[in-house]
């Protein structure tokens, strides 16, 4: 049986005195080249997290590279940056961008095809709807309980800002989006209205097979864990 190797990382954030702090995860009989999974957190969730774990290890076991990071006050990379994540917020979006030009420059001779794929939760989600959508160099994205307008939430964040994390404001459709998106929501879950997930699926114009919903499970999948990992491989092993 193949084990789990881990190779930390920090990547640097050009201008700033900053490293995220990341792991790459991979099967210690893997392929010389694979695609990558980038594996992005919930809110204040880090790379060490159960549901990011979770998910770090099952793709890895069907012969993906891995990586997660810690965002700016979460996990190690709060060491650097404080804990005040709501001051940081438009910054952890965009660093997304940082991350995937890092692989394509660092990792290319591990990289198979430039085959960038983003998977992630909540906050993550939001991410991969908003500044993912936007990077053409992502392959596909899959995006998990994701909110679809911040002027939702408990902290009031002012409009410039809502503006920039929203993902209510960079859908748009597009013939390759449901060649590229994959989106799933509970319809119990207590963090996120599960009607976002009707106003992220008619902006992009997804089709239904794109659009998984589960009656029950939460904010954190519980119970369909395998189930959104199964269908999540089958998406990507058609890009």
């Amino acid at each position: 049986m193949s084990s789990l190797e881990v190779e930390n990382i920090d990547i640097s954030i050009e201008g700033e005195n900053l490293n995220l702090k990341g792991s790459i995860y991979f099967s210690s009989d893997k392929p010389k080249k694979a695609p990558f999974v980038i594996n992005l957190a919930g809110l204040l969730d880090h790379r060490d997290s159960y549901f990011v774990k979770y998910f770090t290890q099952k793709f890895v076991s069907a012969g993906y590279y891995v990586l997660s990071y810690d965002y700016r006050a979460h996990g190690q990379t709060k060491k650097q940056t404080g804990s005040r994540w709501d001051k940081m917020i438009v910054q952890i979006f965009s660093d997304l961008d940082v991350v995937i030009d890092w692989v394509l420059k660092y990792q290319s001779s591990r990289l198979l095809d430039e085959k960038i794929i983003l998977f992630g939760r909540s906050i993550g989600g939001a991410i991969i709807l908003t500044q993912g959508l936007l990077n053409n160099n992502v392959k596909a994205l899959i995006a998990l309980c994701t909110r679809y307008d911040y002027h939702t939430t408990g902290v009031k964040f002012q409009e410039e800002i809502v503006q920039k994390i929203s993902p209510k404001y960079f859908l748009k459709e597009d013939p390759l989006n449901n060649k590229r998106i994959l989106i799933a929501h509970c319809k119990d879950d207590e963090r996120i209205p599960f009607s976002n997930l009707a106003q992220i699926k008619k902006q992009l114009g997804l089709n239904t097979e794109n659009v998984i919903e589960f009656e029950d499970g939460g904010h954190s999948f519980k119970g369909h864990r395998e189930d959104i990992f199964n269908i999540s491989l089958k998406f990507i092993k058609n890009i």
